[in-house]
């Protein structure tokens, strides 16, 4: 026994082409079968004649050969051989005994010939038919008759027809075919650069540090990316899971409800920005992810699903708790000696052994000490996490009058920087202010006026009562802030690019503290602003207040 292994190969499978001359061999084949078959019993003489058994084995053979010939792979117009053989057959038949009939099956490989080959060999078929018939009709030399009409006339008509229907259907279910094809093509070609573009897609988003959910109209989850993954297996939530099944609110100590929850208010069509999630349990490893969704649609506009994306911010967050730390500590740090040096110099104004001169320069120490504690105190509250507000504390106050105080505090900062200090408007307007807070407001516009205006400059603080309220209006002709950082110059600690890329020194909390001082007035605080032009902001706060707000105002500690 030999020690290799034996292979047996199988049955080769038959190609196209060979399926179809087969299958045509067969329609021929079977119905000339059928009639022979008929004619034993209608007329069992013909069987006598060796020309019918040898017709019968003649078709035998050429089915052998349709089944056997590989004719795939071979020249096509071999294959036409065939059907004019089977032409050729069915002519003798028909000559042998023209009243069985049999002359009428031309049309089988007429239709094979006109639905498989081109129009030359379609009209050479019908044509040798055609003179076949008449030609042996009249090579026999008897007198024409009636009986010759099917001959002469129907068979070639039918013949004739049926060729014409058939290569016309043919070609054009091969133009149909062939369009089907180059359609079925462009089909592909567009998957498969739709496959291609969907990769990388994926691995663009599996490459992105942040984690993305992109969900169907029906609300299925239908990708979820690497990073996404990873914020899950980190603490130890379940492969099959999509977001952690316990998630807090930014307190980080309040649970999400389900309705609450973000994926379930993008499944219901929401959108939404940053908003921030804790994961992990309090006490132990935490992390903080900002939240946002995005509302996809079709061509058509119709809800088509949408995406999430989720970004790590534990850094950011701890970032920005540290430097709140920072900022509380250095200001409860300042406000003991600041609190010990306004008490010594209020004691040294009692003296009544100072000069004018002497005193005057204390009470301005004392002023701006005093103004300087209020400031170590908006820091401290800003750095609390505390929901504190400011101290307040209203009275009628002329805002024209500590207009023109700030103005003029603020005339050697101004001269230093070469920028021309206006004062405009009424010379007297009564509002119900905190007085203390108010030059608070002014101080922090006419000190970013000055400081981020051009040289040779201009700040002009115009003051314009009203029915019902007091306007003040801070112009300058600086730099101009951008558009896009208009909506956020009153965040706390937020400074522009071009603030921070300048030498000005700034904390980003003036503008948030100045907005919140106007706010308890009960007023608004608007600007406006073109780059290369200057900005304007607009203060207005109201003539009166109620005396209930008044109370509830009075009643808060910083």
């Amino acid at each position: 026994m030999s020690g290799g292994v034996r292979t047996t190969a199988g049955p080769r499978k038959r190609g196209r082409v060979a399926s179809g001359i087969l299958s045509a061999q067969l329609l021929i084949s079977g119905p000339l079968l059928v009639v022979i078959i008929a004619l034993l019993f209608v007329s069992p003489s013909v069987y006598s004649s060796p020309v019918v058994f040898g017709m019968v084995f003649f078709f035998f053979a050429l089915t052998a050969v349709s089944a056997l010939v590989p004719w795939d792979s071979i020249p096509r117009l071999w294959g036409a051989l065939l059907p004019f053989a089977n032409l050729a057959g069915i002519l003798v038949l028909r000559e042998f005994d023209p009243q069985t009939g049999v002359g009428l099956l031309v049309v089988l490989p007429i239709i094979w010939i006109a639905r498989t080959f081109g129009s030359t060999l379609t009209i050479a078929g019908v044509a040798g038919t055609i003179l076949a018939m008449w030609g042996t009709r009249l090579l026999r030399g008897s007198p024409i008759t009636w009986n010759d009409f099917v001959t002469f006339v129907v068979v070639p008509v039918l013949v004739g027809f049926v060729a014409g229907a058939i290569y016309v259907s043919s070609a054009r279910g091969r133009a149909q075919a062939k369009l089907l094809r180059q359609h079925s093509s462009m089909v592909q070609v567009a998957l498969e650069k739709a496959s291609r573009q969907e990769g990388v897609l994926n691995e663009l988003l599996n490459a992105v540090d942040f984690g993305v959910i992109a969900f169907d109209r029906t609300g299925t989850v239908t990708f979820v990316n690497r990073a996404q993954r990873q914020y899950l297996t980190d603490f130890g939530t379940p492969a099959d899971a999509v977001v952690h099944p316990v998630i807090y609110q930014a307190d980080g100590v309040t649970l999400y409800t389900e309705d609450d929850r973000p994926l379930n208010r993008a499944l219901s069509g929401q959108a939404f920005d940053n908003l921030i999630i804790w994961v992990g349990e309090p006490g132990e490893r935490r992390a903080a992810h900002s939240v946002s969704s995005r509302i996809l649609h079709d061509r058509e506009g119709e809800y088509d699903g949408g995406v999430i994306v989720l970004t790590d911010i534990t850094k950011e967050l701890e970032a920005v708790r540290a430097r709140d730390d920072l900022i509380g500590s250095v200001s409860h740090e300042l406000r003991s000696p600041l609190t010990s040096i306004l008490g010594y110099l209020d004691l040294a104004r009692d003296d009544d052994q100072l000069d004018e001169e002497t005193r005057r320069m204390i009470d301005v120490a004392y002023a701006n000490s005093e103004r300087l504690l209020v400031i170590v105190t908006d820091l401290l509250r800003a750095a609390s996490d505390a929901d504190q507000q400011l101290a307040m504390s209203f009275t009628a106050g002329d805002v024209a009058q500590i207009a023109r105080d700030s103005v003029e505090a603020h005339r050697v900062m101004a001269e230093e920087r070469e920028v021309e200090l206006v004062m405009d408007g009424a010379d007297s307007a009564v509002a119900a202010i905190d007085p203390m807070r108010m030059r608070q407001v002014l101080d922090n516009l006419i000190t970013n006026a000055i400081k981020y205006n051009r040289e040779w400059g201009t700040v002009t603080v115009a003051v314009e009562p009203g029915a019902g309220g007091v306007s003040v209006e801070v112009r300058d002709t600086g730099q101009g802030i951008p558009e896009a950082d208009l909506p956020r110059i009153f965040d706390r600690f937020y400074r522009t690019k071009s603030a921070k890329s300048s030498a000005t020194v700034g904390t980003g909390l003036g503008l948030s503290i100045t907005r919140e001082i106007v706010h308890r007035h009960g007023g608004h605080l608007t600007v406006t602003s073109e780059l290369g032009i200057g900005t304007t902001f607009r203060v207005t706060v109201p003539t009166e207040r109620e005396s209930s707000a008044n109370a509830g105002a009075r009643s808060v500690a910083a």
